[in-house]
């Protein structure tokens, strides 16, 4: 055998055994691959996750260990908006039966397989089926796809893994829980859209499975010679920043119901009348307005508030969520407290806190003045549980619960959507009142929107590097090489 011959024949199987090695290498890199999935997400606070609640709900749905099935159908073919329908349910479908343990999921051609369509009873493109033992959630495309904005600014927004949230909220309860808004008293209004309106937090409920109606205890009652008194399927009230006094008659019914075991949120505001339930609870409201260093810049009256350790707020601390509150009227405990009321801190001020006295709001200086204010750390909202046949619960009744934040102004549409913290506190704080523990989780994901200002100096430096600095260093670099060339 002549040497090159030799040396081809070498080479061939050199290279032949390489690129067998390579494709070994490969199929067991797929194998481990396959086996041990990981997922990165890359984009900006993480945008293509799930949310937490979301995570937290299919947790416990594991937990209970009874399969989900989820069963998507495609829409109608040829429609303008078909295919991102289409791929944005299927993506979540793929991702919630990926994060989970006991859901799985089909994804259906509804021209295709009609007979699949009839047997689950399904007559309309684009529904999802959700099955859980003998519990059933149909959601249809309206629920899952919203057009929002108007004329060139309409746009097409999926509302898909809100819809399945509501649907596995709707799984782990046998009923929907009624919680009612006290009204009569110049109460913000739950069905407004407005700034001032609370349509924000009444959509989180309906989220988690919760049904907030209005209540005026003087009118809505049956029989007219019939004391007011809270319906008995009231799974919670909410007294949100009344501008008139209650009663003494609702404010006897407000106690009955607590004398039930019932659960309660009062949200004050700075020199508006204080339900006289209040001091029951041991709580008093201080005369002044919160103040601190550590605000919502550019509002003097807005301090950031401070989580203390608590359920409610335990998410809130991990993920470092601020809370919005405006206004905000100081809180402080009765000593001694009324018997059976035992109360735990949810929001501080910082230590640079204090309650102004002294009118510096009005005045356009938000600074401390020892001779007329008062030093903080101050209360601004508390967690209280009522002993069963102590004080005002009954013997034999449930523990009451109740929640205070001296604030009334941060349930409303524009602190809902200035705050990240809104939404999770408030609805924490339901289900905390409601006895829903397990599902305490941070709401929704907070948005930001980072905007880029230049002033006319940061223009004109651009400009020069893009059309002087830029080129030369090109023409410097090309002369360099040019000269280690010619060196040679």
């Amino acid at each position: 055998m002549n040497r090159s011959l030799k040396r081809r024949l070498s080479y061939g199987f050199n290279a032949t055994l390489v690129t067998a090695m390579v494709v070994a290498l490969v199929v067991v890199l797929y194998g481990v691959a396959d086996r041990h999935r990981v997922r990165w997400d890359l984009t900006e606070e993480s945008a293509n996750q799930l949310q937490r609640d979301t995570r937290h709900k299919i947790e416990l749905l594991d937990i209970a260990g009874e399969p989900v099935q989820i069963t998507g159908f495609t829409h109608q073919a040829g429609k303008k908006d078909t295919y991102f329908k289409n791929r944005e349910l299927k993506d979540l479908l793929e991702e919630l039966e990926y994060g989970s343990l006991t859901i799985e999921s089909r994804w259906i051609d509804f021209d295709r397989e009609r007979l699949t369509a009839e047997a689950l009873g399904v007559r309309d493109y684009g529904m999802v089926v959700v099955q859980c033992g003998q519990q059933r959630v149909d959601l249809r495309s309206r629920d899952l796809f919203r057009n929002r904005g108007k004329g060139a600014d309409r746009e097409l927004v999926f509302l898909g893994e809100a819809a399945l949230n509501q649907a596995f909220s709707q799984l782990m309860t046998d009923s929907k829980r009624v919680i009612y808004a006290l009204q009569g008293h110049g109460e913000p209004d739950p069905e407004s859209t407005d700034p001032d309106g609370i349509s924000t937090l009444v959509e989180l409920l309906e989220q988690d499975h919760y049904e907030l109606e209005t209540l005026d205890l003087v009118r809505d009652r049956d029989d007219p010679m019939q004391a007011p008194a809270v319906p008995d399927d009231a799974s919670a009230v909410l007294i949100a920043r009344p501008r008139a006094t209650l009663s003494e008659t609702e404010h006897q019914a407000l106690l009955d119901y607590l004398a039930r075991g019932g659960a309660m949120m009062l949200l004050l505001d700075v020199g508006q009348p204080v339900p006289l339930v209040l001091p029951r609870l041991g709580v008093e409201v201080q005369d002044g307005y919160v103040m601190d260093q550590l605000r919502v810049f550019p509002y003097d009256d807005r301090p950031v508030p401070v989580y203390r350790q608590h359920p409610i707020t335990e998410d809130l601390l991990e993920e470092r969520l601020v809370t919005v509150m405006a206004h905000v009227a100081p809180l402080a405990l009765i000593d001694p407290a009324p018997q059976g009321v035992r109360a735990s801190n949810l929001l501080r001020t910082s230590r640079q806190g204090w309650i102004d006295r002294g009118g510096a709001l009005e005045r356009g200086a938000a600074v401390y003045e020892p001779q007329l204010d008062i030093e903080g750390p101050v209360d601004m909202a508390y967690a209280i549980e009522l002993g069963p046949g102590q004080g005002i619960v009954k013997a034999g009744q449930p523990v009451g619960r109740v929640v205070v934040v001296g604030d009334g102004d941060m349930v409303l549409n524009s602190l809902m959507a200035d705050g990240p913290g809104n939404a999770s506190f408030l609805v924490n704080s339901f289900r905390w009142l409601l006895g829903d523990d397990a599902r305490l989780s941070v709401v929704g994901r907070p948005t930001t929107v980072r905007k880029l200002a230049l002033t006319e100096e940061d223009t004109s430096m651009i400009r020069w590097v893009a059309l002087a600095l830029m080129p030369l260093l090109i023409m410097m670099l090309g002369l360099a090489v040019w000269a280690g060339r010619r060196g040679r």
